[in-house]
């Protein structure tokens, strides 16, 4: 008789226990409807203009996760506008840790950026994927991910997988030495329209992380980042890693600006499968036949085993005068900034 009653005193406080967990989850699941429903209605205020058909908070016993279906947002206030359509986006969070969140677009988005009658660049994709960390500190990650993405600025670029993480610290940097917001990306099969002589119009991979030195002052764009620029504002390249083909680059360094507000700078890195580089600049024309015959001579007597194993020169990458420069090699114009 004890032990029933021991077992049926277990029984009541675990069903207690259930209930009052039940109604703590949906209760709190109410909390978020209405959250979601009001900041629809406050964010108007801000010239963002959110809908959607339905909305849900699904997930019990383990997560709360909202689902909203058929998700238009327009943001007015940026410059220039931004807008996105998602058949359904989610975002889930643990009942217990709320420092942690996930995000998912399972039927795809398309953003668009720039007027509604003429956007000057189109983002699409099957599906998506994020998550959201916040520190204890106060700074934030976050992590995305698009899968089968493409994007049309005039120029049409798909990619298999794209990768991306921001990372904001938890106060503005006090002077340009101090590590403000940091973004890295990786971008797998990567189809261009059109590829260099001597290159596959596909490159296998492309990554870059780099911090942004220096607080950026509020205000219009140009102005902000021209103070930023005189106040000794840098961006700091982490790593970049592309590769294509036999050929592997690798390389970090120090990026500013110039009086012109184009990006200037030097990397130092490594070059593997250079065979292949020079025979695209041979290609190109930018290199005459001679010049390359010598060239491979040299670079094969200066390669030494690179971290793969392949034999790879140790060169410098520089950007001036709005020209690119591996080595003493002219690549090309660099990419103009329009601010």
């Amino acid at each position: 008789m004890r032990r029933s009653t021991v077992f049926g005193l277990m029984g009541a406080v675990l069903v207690i226990g259930i209930g009052a967990y039940t109604a703590y989850w949906w209760i709190a699941a109410g909390k978020i409807e209405e959250a979601a429903t009001a900041w629809r209605e406050t964010a108007q205020a801000q010239k963002i203009d959110a809908s959607w058909q339905r909305m849900r908070v699904a997930g019990y016993p383990f997560s709360f996760r909202l689902e909203l279906h058929d998700v238009q947002l327009k943001d007015g206030a940026t410059n220039p506008p931004f807008e996105l359509h998602a058949p359904l986006l989610s975002a889930s969070i643990w009942p217990w840790n709320f420092h942690k969140g996930w995000l998912a677009a399972p039927d795809g988005i398309n953003a668009a950026l720039g007027p509604d009658a003429m956007p000057f660049a189109k983002l699409s994709a099957e599906h998506g994927s994020g998550a959201l960390a916040i520190a204890d500190s106060g700074g934030v990650t976050v992590w995305l991910s698009l899968y089968q993405a493409k994007a049309d600025t005039g120029v049409t670029l798909g990619a298999r997988a794209v990768h991306a993480w921001v990372i904001a610290p938890p106060s503005a940097p006090a002077t340009h030495q101090d590590a403000g917001l940091a973004f890295a990306a990786l971008v797998h099969d990567l189809a261009l329209p059109a590829a260099p002589p001597g290159f596959k119009d596909t490159i296998d991979e492309l990554g870059f992380g780099l911090t942004m030195m220096g607080a950026l002052p509020s205000g219009p764009r140009r102005h902000a980042v021209t103070a930023w620029r005189d106040d000794g504002g840098t961006v700091e390249l982490d790593h970049l890693l592309l590769r294509w083909g036999d050929m592997r680059v690798s390389a970090s360094g120090t990026l500013s600006l110039d009086n012109n507000l184009q990006p200037i700078g030097g990397l130092s890195g490594g070059v593997a499968g250079f065979d292949q580089l020079l025979t695209a600049l041979v290609d190109s024309g930018r290199v005459k036949a001679s010049d390359a015959r010598v060239a491979r001579l040299a670079l094969a007597m200066l390669a030494k085993a690179g971290p793969d194993g392949r034999p790879e020169i140790s060169t410098s990458l520089a950007i001036q005068n709005g020209e690119m420069f591996l080595g003493p090699a002219k690549l090309g114009k660099a990419p103009r900034i329009d601010w």
